[in-house]
This record gives structure tokens, sequence and C-alpha cells, in this order.
């Protein structure tokens, strides 16, 4: 129980707790309807507690969701269970599995293929990266949409000096951010932040074609103060999102961002 209750309070709630987060939930679906194809079979692989399988499965959608934690799909299989049979039904399967490995799915057997939130972003070995990214483009049909977001390795920088500046002057967290290409100790654990050309480069290495990269939380950026003020005034945040979409294409928007979203497409 206390494992489910994390998860509704962790994950699940992240890009809906105010309006700086839901920018990375706005923007990822706003480039999804704008690039995926109007119906098919969908891979949400690293999809977590299943915010983004819903909203596809809403939308018409066929989905297979995998993620590493079993808590993470069986709460998205009660939520998704929830809705009307229309948008229940389009759930193929909710499967536990790891991004690196996706051998219990035909090569070319989806119509689009997704790793948002971060999935990359939790693998600090970079042949393992290039394994997980392979494996996505994999299993996507030719010419398939494939969508994945990382962290980025820029804001990740302000954030350490916003929240945490003395790892500027602790040997163990210095030679990760500075030596290790984009590393860094979070909760305990390794994980690797990405420059925009870094992500970009791993995908064309793996056989995509790039269509076009966002910055998910666009010029909103590191400003969750002032993103969540304006949110008060409808008028305003309209306006604002507006500008958010305008400029999330932007080559030093995207590379600001907290979250990159690549969109390619499978040879």
């Amino acid at each position: 129980m206390q494992k489910k209750n994390e998860v509704e309070t962790g994950e699940w709630n992240r890009l809906v707790m105010d309006a700086y987060h839901s920018l990375e939930f706005l923007v990822t679906m706003h480039y999804l309807r704008k690039h995926l194809p109007e119906t098919g079979k969908v891979l949400d692989a690293g999809g977590g507690p299943g915010r983004y399988t819903l909203e596809l499965c809403r939308a018409g959608y066929d989905v297979v969701l995998l993620d590493i934690d079993r808590a993470y799909t069986t709460f998205a299989e009660e939520k998704i269970r929830l809705e009307p049979k229309h948008v229940s039904s389009r759930l193929i399967a909710s499967v536990v599995g790891d991004i690196r490995d996706l051998s219990r799915f035909n090569t070319n057997a989806f119509d689009a293929v997704l790793c948002l939130g971060g999935p990359l972003t939790h693998i600090s070995d970079a042949t393992e990266r290039i394994q997980a990214t392979s494996e996505l483009v994999r299993v996507a049909k030719p010419d398939a949409t494939v969508c994945i977001s990382v962290m980025g390795y820029l804001a990740m920088l302000r954030t350490v000096l916003s929240r945490v500046s003395q790892e500027l002057i602790t040997p163990q967290y210095w030679e990760l951010i500075k030596e290790g290409k984009g590393n860094n100790l979070v909760g305990g654990s390794l994980w690797h932040f990405f420059r925009a050309s870094e992500l970009q480069q791993l995908a064309e290495s793996c056989g995509l074609i790039t269509l076009e990269m966002v910055g998910c939380e666009g010029l909103s950026t590191g400003l969750p103060e002032a993103t969540n003020t304006v949110a008060e005034d409808s008028a305003k945040w309209e306006r604002w999102v507006e500008l958010v979409l305008e400029t999330a294409t932007e080559p030093a928007i995207v590379d600001m961002a907290a979250h990159i979203l690549y969109i390619g497409q499978a040879g």
C-alpha cells in the first residue's frame, strides 16, 4: 500500500501538480498530436503510471504500456479500468519490462513508439543507452514516429545553482557534473543528463531521422514561481502557453529545457 501511495503522489501527480509542471505534459501532447498517425498501435515504453497511455487511449490509439516497476503498471491498469469501455479497451497490454530489452515484441511491431519523461536519463551507462534506443527503433515499423524525452544537462546545472550549490565544491559531485559528461547523483542513483546534440546524435546513430526537437518546459524552464503566478490569470496563461509553444523548437530553448523531446522517424 505504501508503494502505491508513493506512485499516486509521485510520478502520477508530477505532470499536474502545478502549472509549471503541467507544461511538460501539455507541450509533449501538442507535438504528439502533430506527429503521431491518426490511428494505430503505440508502445509507451517506460511509461510509469500511465499518464500518456491514458491520454492516448482516450484519443483512440491501441496502447501497450511497458514499465520496469510492477507498481506503476498495476496503478495504470486500475486507472484506465475506470474509464468508459471504448477507452479502457484500448489498453492492449500492461507489462513489466526494461527498455533495454524489448525482445518480447516483434521487430516492426508498432505504428509509433514513445519513451517519455526521461527513462533514458536513468540509464547511466552509455552502451546501455544505445541498446535501449536501438530497441525502441527496432520495434517501430518503417516510417513510424519515435518520440524520446530526456532530462537536460544545462537545466540540471541551473538546479545545482539554485538548490544544491554545495555540489560545486564537493569533489564527488564535481567530477560527475564536469568530467562525467552529464552524470550526477540523484537520490543515491547515478543519472545521465543530456545536451540536445547528444540526444540527436544518439537517436540518429540508432537509425532515426530527426523531425523535430522540443524544449518541453520551453521559456518557463527554471521559472516555476513566475510560471505559476501567471497561470493564476487565465488570459495571461493562455498567452504564455501560446508563446511557449511558438518557441519550443528554438535550438537555445531546446538545449536549456528541463525535459528535451526528440521526435524522429524510423528508417
